[in-house]
Order: structure tokens, then sequence, then C-alpha cells
């Protein structure tokens, strides 16, 4: 991963599998959620990852399942910590997929504990 941060355990954590991990929770656990690519961002202020996921379902999903999950990620409170999630997109959807893009931004509130 390109920014991991360390935790206060000394344990690193990645920020684009800890949002894999809670989509597919969000999602009901059902979901085949893919780390499409990761890219470095950066704006004069702030700094950070785009990440693109592919969010798949299999054939024997409820028809209303990508519907719901398209309906909730975009307001959902993303728990990474050191980051925040600044935006969500979805660039794709279909009857069994979402193709999405989240911006990930160091937190840099969290950066000024660190000191």
């Amino acid at each position: 991963m390109l920014l991991d941060r360390m935790s206060k355990t000394g344990k690193r954590h990645a920020p684009g599998s800890m949002i894999a991990s809670q989509i597919k929770v969000l999602a009901g656990g059902v979901t085949g959620v893919h780390l499409k690519h990761e890219r470095a961002w950066a704006s004069i202020t702030f700094s950070g990852i785009r990440y693109g996921f592919s969010i798949e379902w299999p054939d024997t999903a409820k028809a209303t399942a990508v519907l719901e999950l398209a309906r909730l990620l975009p307001d959902h409170e993303f728990a990474i910590p050191g980051y925040f999630v600044a935006d969500i997109v979805i660039t794709e959807q279909s009857d069994l997929r979402l193709l999405v893009e989240i911006l990930c931004i160091v937190d840099p509130v969290d950066d000024l504990r660190g000191c």
C-alpha cells in the first residue's frame, strides 16, 4: 500500500484493506470486494490515496442488493485510524457490480497527535 501508517500498537494498517473490509460488511458479506488500483493523491493542503474498487455480487444475490449499497455507500462513515474518506464516487453500476472510486486523506489532526 502506498501510505500504510503505524498504529499506536506498532502494527501497520492499510487504508485500502480496511475500506474493502468495511464495504464487505456494509454489503452483508456476500460480495467480492476487489482493489483495482491505488494512486497517490495530493493537493496543496492534503495528501492521500485514490482507490478504485470493484464490488461484485454472485448471481444468486437479491435484485436490490446493488441498489441498496449504492444508496448507503456515499454517506457511510469509514473507521480508518489516521485517515478520513473525503470522496466516494460510483463510476459504474450494473445488476451485479459497482465500480467505486474512494479518496482517502491523511487526517492532519491525527498527524499532529503523533508529534
